[in-house]
């Protein structure tokens, strides 16, 4: 049995999020391939793979200070 670990103590580096990255982008191709020959248990099967790799990449990345940058950057910015 697999023990599961908090998210706090999984401490990803950049280089393992480019590599999830490179996996969802992987997936992503394939379920478009298999989409295109309408084949719909693959594509079920992909879609599910792909939401457990980006589900990785957002429980183990930074997500929430790139946020409150970007947030902070588009209303600091002046609208004409």
């Amino acid at each position: 049995m697999t023990a599961m670990l908090p998210i706090e103590t999984v401490g990803y580096d950049t280089d393992a999020l480019k590599e999830l990255a490179s996996i969802a982008r992987l997936i992503t191709y394939a379920r478009q391939s298999a989409k295109g020959l309408n084949a719909d248990f693959p594509v079920w099967c992909l879609d599910l793979a792909l939401g457990a790799v980006l589900q990785e990449m957002y429980s183990s990345g930074p997500q929430a200070p790139l946020l409150d940058n970007g947030m902070e950057e588009m209303n600091s910015t002046p609208r004409h």
